[in-house]
């Protein structure tokens, strides 16, 4: 008797919530979810369920359910003086790669209550972000919508530190930020909404090619040549490796003086039986101890090596830097570690490369001073060795001007810009002169890359093809040895 007593008891509380919420849903307030659909009452689960939007079924539903309110004509909410309209249309995903997204996949937190985003759309739930080939640069600074949408009103956050899609026309009138149209990327005039003279996002005042694999013994860039004044360098390059090859080959090898075919076909076969047998070991010693390590110089002289340490080491570390964040890049781009390292403002990036580039400059000074000053007797005052000097030294100086630039152009803030430190000090003396500095960017990236592009055609040509001919002098020699 007292468990029927019980279950009448559930029943009565059961069927008077039921009607607690009917009343509620009825008096739900004007503007919420239509509570009819074709004339049928809808039921609770019509919004309050997780369709699979993996799949294109439960995509297009998702889609649907927001469409419902966002697709009604007149849909808009005031934003200053005047209304801006949050109507959305099927339209306007037609032909792009989000027609079959679901809306929640992008704009996850908008399915609860208040109805109310916080965080945006979030392209890197699916995305990752740009490598230095896709956009000439990672532009982490840049909100995606603000290149990956229609409208090209944009300004920069101070608040956020990002550039993201304005809420006002040029002319100060409220804009929609509804529209999912997707822009042509290929189009010439793309980058343009930033990247014109006077643009107030801290942008450069023209749009600069990308970094070229010429650039990657100092800098991540993407493995491609690029521009045609990289191709002209490595063509140079190029030409005075054979030119070097053909002199390497111009002595006897194994024996053989005159054919030249058959002298490679011996150097090859004696280079290939040296990494499979005994003689490998000793060439990895060598290799590590006088070409990595230096030994032979240090040997020499403390000073010498100290000197040439300076320039040596600092190239390589940035070299290995740059290799390191390709391959983090590679096979985890969405990951916190090559977010990092291809953030040329990160601080542990932003100080190891202005410190690497100090200490080049201070084995230069330092090698400038033992030639031209000291004069010890084993220095020769080649003009080789000068042009090499001066090269060098020009490339990184510009690229410290060029770093200076850019942080005043892009007006980082300091407690992000102070990391790099020289670029920093560089940017608060270039901030007393009134010059029109987004425009002096782009003169101060070409004489970057110019000089650049000259050092690696000079390369097999001056004293530096030391570097290559050094490394298989040492080698060969060990194999003689041995």
């Amino acid at each position: 008797m007292q468990n029927t007593r019980i279950k009448i008891l559930a029943l009565f509380l059961i069927l008077l919530a039921g009607s607690l919420g009917a009343d509620f849903v009825q008096a739900a307030e004007p503007g919420s979810m239509p509570l009819t659909v074709d004339g049928k009452e809808r039921v609770c689960l019509d919004c309050h369920h997780r369709a699979n939007i993996q799949s294109n079924e439960g995509a297009l539903a998702s889609q649907a359910l927001c469409f419902e309110c966002h697709g009604r004509e007149g849909l808009q909410r005031q934003g200053g003086q005047a209304a801006v309209s949050l109507r959305v249309t099927p339209e306007s995903f037609a032909g792009n790669r989000h027609q079959v997204a679901a809306c929640v996949a992008c704009h996850v937190d908008v399915a609860r209550s208040p109805h109310r985003t916080r965080v945006g759309a979030q392209c890197l739930s699916c995305h990752t972000v740009h490598g230095e080939g896709t956009a000439h640069d990672p532009h982490l600074r840049v909100s995606c919508q603000a290149c990956h949408r229609q409208s090209s009103a944009v300004t920069l956050n101070r608040t956020t530190d990002r550039v993201v899609l304005s809420r006002l026309s040029d002319r100060g009138l409220p804009l929609s930020l509804a529209d999912h149209r997707l822009p042509d990327t290929g189009d010439p005039e793309f980058c343009q909404r930033c990247h014109v003279p006077g643009n107030q996002v801290g942008a450069a005042a023209a749009v600069l090619p990308a970094k070229s694999l010429l650039c990657l013994p100092c800098h991540y860039a993407p493995i491609a040549v690029g521009h045609s004044l990289f191709w002209t360098a490595l063509a140079v390059f190029g030409l005075g490796l054979l030119l070097t090859g053909i002199f390497w080959f111009s002595g006897s090898v194994q024996g053989e003086e005159k054919s030249f075919h058959r002298k490679l076909s011996l150097g090859s076969e004696a280079a290939w039986s040296a990494l499979f047998s005994r003689q490998f070991w000793t060439i990895l010693k060598t290799f590590f101890l006088d070409v990595l390590l230096q030994r032979r110089i240090l040997q020499e002289s403390v000073k010498r090596w100290s000197i040439h340490s300076l320039i040596y080491y600092a190239i390589l570390l940035r070299f290995g830097l740059a290799l390191f964040t390709h391959f983090a890049y590679f096979f985890k781009p969405g990951g916190a570690l090559a977010y990092a390292l291809i953030d040329k403002n990160h601080p542990f990036v932003a100080l190891l490369n202005d410190l690497l580039g100090l200490f080049i400059l201070l084995g230069l000074a330092a090698a400038v001073i033992q030639r031209f000053i000291v004069k010890p007797p084993h220095v020769v005052s080649e003009w080789k060795d000068n042009w090499a000097l001066a090269i060098i030294g020009a490339l990184v100086l510009v690229g410290f001007l060029l770093e200076g630039a850019r942080i005043l152009v892009t007006q980082i803030p300091a407690e992000k810009a102070a990391y790099s430190f020289v670029g920093y000090l560089l940017s608060l003396l270039f901030a007393v002169f009134p010059a029109d500095w987004p425009a002096t960017y782009v003169y101060f990236w070409y004489a970057h890359a110019i000089l650049g592009a000259l050092l690696v055609a000079y390369l097999p040509f001056g004293k530096l093809k030391h570097i290559f001919v050094t490394p298989l002098s040492l080698v060969s020699q060990a194999k003689k040895e041995e």
